[in-house]
């Protein structure tokens, strides 16, 4: 069975109920779980899991002690000259960047076991009602991991990206990475968090994703995939929710 596990700070996303409520037009047909951090304003939904915040006794990026082989990665963590260590509030923000692996692990972790399959959003994954996902829950059905994300056009993209173009490995970028606003992946490749986090080794944003479900284990078997949704606060305010 397939569950969709919604996490983040709900209240962090003035426009959350509406945004869950576009998802539900997309994946309605599936159970949802949501996952939220204690302490926060809780948000007005159904199976909503509570947990403490983690603590983080290394930087997920500066101390880390699997370091991705990725030039963008360095770009940022490169000493003296690296971009988090010319922005104090960056270096901060990224300490604690693997906080939304933790919480989908969390989450995961909590479901009874017919959930094999899994989808994955935030509060804030404004979803397309006009693209067909079906061909990739079927993949991760067979054992792939597939993430998608989009960039943030000049002024904010209009709507979510109503269309998905598959990325290759070796794209321009960074090839240790999975795209993190969708996830679809099985339940049984996301595995050893807290074991990661206990070492020091757990590596936060889109680093984090692809190490635990590649890296880890060299499955190789995964897709990032180019649109299908964008994020509230990459999106045209006020949201026109009617082109969704």
């Amino acid at each position: 069975m397939i569950a969709v596990c919604v996490s983040g700070i709900s209240s962090f996303i003035p426009e959350y109920e509406k945004v869950i409520e576009l998802q539900r037009k997309v994946f309605g047909e599936y159970d949802f779980f949501f996952q939220q951090w204690e302490g926060y304003p809780k948000p007005n939904v159904p199976n909503c899991l509570y947990t403490p915040e983690p603590t983080w006794d290394y930087h997920c990026m500066a101390d880390v002690k699997v370091k991705p082989n990725c030039n963008i990665f360095r770009r940022y963590t490169d000493k003296p000259n690296g971009k988090m260590y010319r922005k104090p509030k960056l270096f901060e923000q990224f300490k604690h960047s693997a906080n939304q692996q933790v919480a989908h692990y969390h989450l995961v972790e909590s479901l009874p076991e017919k959930y094999t399959t899994i989808i994955r959003l935030r509060f804030d994954t404004l979803v397309s009602t006009k693209v067909d996902f079906n061909p990739y829950l079927e993949l991760a059905k067979q054992g792939w991991v597939i993430g998608f994300n989009t960039g943030q056009a000049p002024g904010g993209n209009p709507t979510p990206i109503h269309k998905l173009e598959e990325q290759s490995h070796d794209a321009p970028g960074c090839p240790w990475r999975i795209w993190d606003h969708i996830q679809f992946h099985p339940r049984d490749r996301f595995k050893d968090v807290e074991k990661l986090k206990n070492n020091h080794e757990l590596n936060g944003s889109e680093w984090g994703w692809y190490q635990i479900f590649v890296h880890q284990s060299g499955n190789k078997k995964y897709k990032n995939v180019f649109g299908g949704e964008s994020i509230t606060k990459w999106t045209q305010q006020p949201l026109q929710w009617d082109k969704f």
